[in-house]
């Protein structure tokens, strides 16, 4: 296991220009944290060798770093410009998991003043996050001020917009949507949808709900859009289990079978001219 770098301030300056980057990192969730993950976006225009790249895990709680995990494998492919790559604690509870962190639950501390850092095979420091304030020697910039809570379910820290590294944590990062494996989403209403609750207004621009006997979700896009509308339906391991497409219209909508899925993890999405919409559902 690698030690916590007490010169990471030193070695960001010297590589301002990372190639790849910590883009998205979801580390509370309500109850038991068993859905937490890292992401990882290669924001360069060549293929960066991930097999050299160690993840390492600081904790912060008593001002000074700590490192209490080490993430690598020398088996992970090379990463190609554009894409991403996931650290996950379950992956039967996170879409495009590339890679199965030591911990199913609580693989992520929660704060206050924690960090995650990325660093080459040579040590050098390749990216670094620091969250829940400032932990001095794990930061660019100053520490994110966005925090992702056990209040509410659903939502993750996020670079925003998507891959933007200004080597300002607090500038970069903000409160959005789980989006494992794609790119970041900021949605002003809702990034979950949990099946067994009452649903949201269907006049928002997307919608799901359960069927009154609970045999059913149902799709909704709450106002009227040009052209199709495709409905998808996402298993946790980014399978696709089912698509529809329906005429653009008022309130266009679609239901679908969940007899054979309770307490499984779904992500619907919904595609049209006015955009890409995604909902998380947890089936009751």
């Amino acid at each position: 296991m690698r030690q916590a770098l007490p010169f990471v301030v030193t070695l960001i300056t010297l590589n301002a220009s990372a190639q790849v980057v910590i883009n998205e990192v979801d580390y509370d969730q309500i109850g038991t944290d068993n859905a937490e993950y890292i992401e990882i976006k290669n924001i360069g225009t060549t293929v960066y060798p991930m097999q050299y790249l160690t993840v390492l895990l600081i904790n912060g709680s008593s001002g000074t770093g700590v490192q209490y995990a080490s993430i690598s494998n020398p088996s992970w492919q090379p990463l190609a410009p554009g894409a991403y790559f996931v650290i996950c604690g379950n992956q039967s509870l996170t879409l495009n998991c590339d890679h199965p962190g030591p911990s199913i639950t609580n693989l992520v501390q929660n704060g206050p003043m924690d960090a995650i850092v990325l660093v080459d095979v040579n040590d050098n420091v390749v990216d670094v996050l620091s969250y829940g304030g400032t932990l001095p020697g794990y930061v660019e910039g100053t520490g994110t001020t966005a925090t992702d809570t056990n209040d509410q379910d659903g939502i993750s820290l996020n670079r925003w917009p998507d891959g933007n590294d200004t080597n300002d944590n607090n500038a970069d990062f903000v409160v959005g949507c789980p989006s494992p494996g794609t790119a970041n989403v900021l949605d002003s209403v809702n990034c979950v949808l949990v099946a067994s609750v009452a649903s949201i207004d269907a006049g928002t621009s997307f919608t799901v709900r359960p069927s009154a006997d609970g045999s059913e979700l149902m799709v909704f896009m709450g106002a009227s859009v040009s052209g199709s509308v495709s409905f998808s339906v996402f298993a946790a391991d980014g399978a696709l289990v089912l698509q529809q497409n329906v005429p653009g219209q008022a309130n266009a909508s679609w239901s679908f079978s969940t007899a054979d899925r309770h307490g499984q993890l779904l992500f619907l999405q919904a595609n049209s001219a006015k955009g890409s919409f995604t909902r998380r559902v947890v089936v009751p």
